[in-house]
């Protein structure tokens, strides 16, 4: 197990650009002697966590940090559950709506991040970073892919950490909306400190 996989979205909901996208081409390619493989999922129900798996299941990365964008959020923020159900009016990349579906049939109502979480509170508060805990990723495509990649690793009884980080807009983005923003360097120093305090030999 080594390296570190971090993931972020295509351009949705009727947006050119994707924080998520542009933070993470704009992410080095090494951080603390460890490989980072970066990819781009679609806006797809099911899709997004199928197109992980091959990677996940090639590289056996140790963390897992998925990424993605929450329009009207201020601050970075760190979900701490997936909950098992599909249910948005918002459709998906290819027009799916889908409500009140469980995403894994049978499977547990709720599966928690695998981060450190109290130690990500703390290291947010020290450093005073614009970035806090989460409670609800959605009902929409994060919350699938933060939910499936978590059955998956606990079903296969690995020790990869998982987490689901959700960005808020880019500048230019709230320059045309008058909503919340934050720039893409801070942004990137944020998710540095999270895989930092992630990675730390206290957390491991």
């Amino acid at each position: 197990m080594s390296g570190i996989l971090i993931t972020a979205f295509e351009p949705f909901g009727g947006d050119s650009i994707n924080p998520s996208k542009e933070v993470l081409e704009a992410f080095p390619d090494t951080l603390y002697g460890r490989k980072v493989l970066k990819t781009v999922l679609p806006v797809i129900y099911d899709q997004s966590f199928e197109r992980l798996l091959p990677l996940i299941e090639e590289h056996d990365p140790e963390v897992i940090l998925l990424t993605g964008y929450a329009k009207g959020r201020s601050h970075v923020t760190v979900e701490r559950i997936g909950i098992n159900v599909c249910d948005s009016s918002a459709p998906d990349a290819l027009g799916n709506v889908l409500s009140n579906r469980p995403i894994v049939k049978g499977g547990a109502d709720g599966l928690f991040s695998t981060l450190p979480l109290s130690s990500l509170e703390k290291r947010y508060k020290e450093r005073f970073l614009p970035a806090k805990l989460s409670n609800s990723a959605g009902a929409y495509v994060c919350n699938n892919l933060l939910y499936r990649t978590l059955h998956h690793i606990k079903r296969q009884g690995l020790e990869t950490r998982v987490g689901f980080v959700h960005l808020p807009a880019l500048p230019s983005q709230a320059f045309k909306e008058a909503i919340p923003s934050m720039s893409k360097s801070l942004m990137t120093e944020v998710l540095i400190q999270t895989l930092d305090t992630i990675l730390s030999p206290i957390n491991v």
